[in-house]
């Protein structure tokens, strides 16, 4: 199995995969105690370009606070304003580049409003969450949180005699592996092409799918994206009527240390994924709108 066939077998994933992970299904929690496909995080739109764009701003912005994630990720995803080719050849085009644009001002708008005082809290295995600003003023929610935690691990305890073996399952997309070092993945290829079959298991620490209100209320799906570390979150649809008019807002993120166990035979991909609960960490938003 050479580079282009291993990356063609793990990152062409299937998009009905994607959206079953993103939201739980009850009949299927109460049936197998497995994914297929391990949960990743929230539904959220990343673009590579944000980072480029202020790559040499992000450390300085967490460690100051003088820029705003949520301001400059919006900055980031401007579309160009429709000129009058575009507005006569395509008008469809140009109205939504203006619609699209006038969401990003509503957002810069909340991050030059959002609270700049950080929260943070560490787990037992050393990952730290850290909220970076917040906005809420009773009707708009914006967040945004760097993850500090170490890249995936990999160790090769996983074979045949390990009790996850029997719970393979023939996979052609998974992307498990985008977050891997060079380093990790040429090992990987070395022992696959000496002995012609590897197993392995890979952990990382990553934030669940949703953020919920105290009593598990759902807030989200979100809309954002990833910056140089950060990730900011906004609710796509609005806020859940519970979550409106409110002094205060109990947030509940999920932190979770997924597993990945993987299995390459020849040019076979195996996989399984356990189910992961994650450990709840709550942040108190305070309303700003007096600010």
């Amino acid at each position: 199995m050479n580079r282009e066939l291993l990356s063609k077998a793990l990152c062409e994933i299937d998009e009905r995969f994607l959206a079953e992970a993103y939201r739980p299904v009850p009949e299927a929690a109460s049936g197998s105690s497995e994914r297929i496909v391990p949960m990743k995080k929230k539904r959220i739109i990343t673009f590579a370009l944000a980072a480029a764009l202020i790559l040499s701003l992000g450390i300085v912005a967490y460690a100051t606070g003088a820029v705003s994630a949520i301001t400059e990720l919006a900055r980031s995803f401007y579309k160009p304003a429709p000129d009058e080719e575009m507005r006569n050849e395509r008008p469809e085009a140009a109205e939504h580049n203006e619609n699209w644009n006038s969401q990003m001002d509503e957002w810069i708008e909340i991050g030059e409003n959002s609270d700049k005082t950080t929260q943070s809290a560490e787990l037992e295995n050393g990952t730290t969450i850290t909220l970076t600003e917040n906005f809420y003023d009773g009707e708009r929610l914006a967040l945004s949180y760097v993850l500090n935690r170490e890249k995936p691990t990999v160790d090769y305890s996983f074979g045949p005699d390990h009790e996850y073996f029997e719970r393979l399952s023939e996979s052609e997309g998974l992307c498990w592996y985008q977050n891997l070092s060079e380093t990790q993945y040429l090992e990987i290829m070395a022992k696959l092409k000496l002995t012609g079959k590897v197993g392995f298991v890979i952990r990382t620490v990553d934030v669940g799918d949703h953020v919920t209100l105290a009593d598990e209320t759902e807030i989200g799906p979100f809309v954002g994206g990833e910056l140089d570390g950060y990730t900011v979150l906004v609710p796509q649809n609005g806020l859940p009527d519970s979550a409106k008019g409110q002094d205060k807002l109990e947030l509940v993120f999920r932190v979770k240390t997924y597993e990945a166990y993987i299995w390459l035979e020849g040019d076979k991909v195996y996989s399984y994924y356990p189910i992961v609960e994650g450990v709840p960490v709550m942040f108190e938003i305070i309303n700003n709108s007096a600010n």
